[in-house]
């Protein structure tokens, strides 16, 4: 039976993602509207798929690629077409594919792609996706906050005047996203997928494929975004980790819902006075963010990181969580889910 790993996450972020704006001095968030009526904040699935494989490519600069102009513009491929033979044409086409686009490039391999034949009416070449990405929304409605900013600093020390402003949309917020990855397709490309007999079976090492997945977690874990000159932190505030090896599986993503819960720290402070020694509580309260999760279907305990202290989930007195305080237990069980470690100790 197939393999899945889900990943329902729950990161803090402000403003992550404009809309085109119809070429006016107004920068409007995207939007969408759910089932209550009300509007909410979006952040497209594929402003994530970008943000994933350029930060990816800055924490495994090794490992994680990103193809460059002769592989996204065909030129690769071009230069194995010119040979002669067809029989060589099939072989080399195949080597580019195995060695240039899944050997290099994880984005190919996990996010898919479509290569266009050249002429006549071969069908073009396409790769479904086996890691599947949500888009993220706001976990309460957009209440439309904006702010208007113009550059007349600039403007005087070039010597001009005046300035150009512009009104930008601002939405601070908890944001609520899935990513599914279809653990046994990742590393192949099979004649079944793509069709084609000349092809045929292409698959990367085991080794290779298993620690692109840790790397895609690990870069989830950890995922900033570069937007209008701010880096913002996408890494998880919660994240519930499903690993499913009967071919079915769950996502929680829409069952989360944001409430607030009343924190309280205690500060123990100890004096010594003589032979007195006297003991000061002084109590801190403040509020949290609370997430609550419907479990009402899990029959199994599901692996759950949080950040302690910053946040808490509920329910938990039910036994249906397993807490992972850090984000390398979350590695350590994906790593085991996917069997890596025992490939690593076979090779010992």
């Amino acid at each position: 039976m197939a393999k899945f790993i889900t990943l329902d996450v729950v990161f803090y972020g402000s403003s992550l993602n404009y809309d085109w704006g119809g070429g006016t001095n107004y920068q409007e968030l995207k939007k969408i509207t759910k089932w209550d009526g009300r509007q909410y904040v979006l952040v497209s699935r594929y402003a994530l798929r970008y943000s994933i494989l350029h930060w990816a490519n800055k924490m495994f600069p090794d490992n994680w690629k990103l193809a460059g102009t002769d592989v996204l513009t065909g030129t690769g491929k071009d230069e194995v077409v010119r040979l002669k033979s067809k029989k060589e044409v099939k072989k080399e086409y195949k080597d580019f594919l195995k060695e240039d686009v899944f050997g290099q490039y994880p984005e190919f391999d996990l996010f898919g792609f479509m290569i266009a034949e050249g002429g006549g009416n071969e069908a073009a070449l396409t790769r479904v996706s086996p890691v599947k990405i949500s888009h993220a929304i706001s976990l309460t409605p957009t209440n439309i906050d904006a702010h208007t900013m113009a550059n007349l600093d600039m403007k005087r020390r070039a010597g001009g005047s005046g300035s150009n402003p512009v009104t930008m949309e601002e939405k601070a917020d908890f944001y609520a996203y899935n990513v599914t990855i279809d653990v046994d397709r990742i590393g192949k490309y099979t004649k079944n997928e793509h069709g084609k007999d000349e092809i045929g079976d292409i698959e990367v090492e085991e080794e290779k494929s298993k620690e692109r997945i840790v790397n895609l977690v690990g870069t989830i874990l950890n995922l900033k975004r570069d937007i209008k000159g701010r880096r913002e932190d996408l890494s998880p505030w919660l994240m519930i980790i499903g690993l499913y090896d009967n071919g079915r599986y769950e996502t929680f993503v829409d069952k989360i819902r944001l409430d607030r819960k009343t924190h309280y720290k205690v500060i123990r402070r100890y004096k010594k006075e003589g032979d007195t020694e006297t003991i000061e509580n002084d109590i801190e309260e403040g509020q949290i963010p609370l997430f609550r999760i419907d479990s009402n279907e899990i029959t199994s305990k599901v692996p759950i990181y949080y950040r302690k202290n910053f946040c808490d989930y509920a329910p938990k007195d039910n036994g249906k969580f397993e807490e992972l305080s850090k984000k390398a237990d979350v590695l350590d069980k994906i790593e085991k889910f996917i069997e890596l470690k025992d490939e690593k100790e076979k090779q010992k």
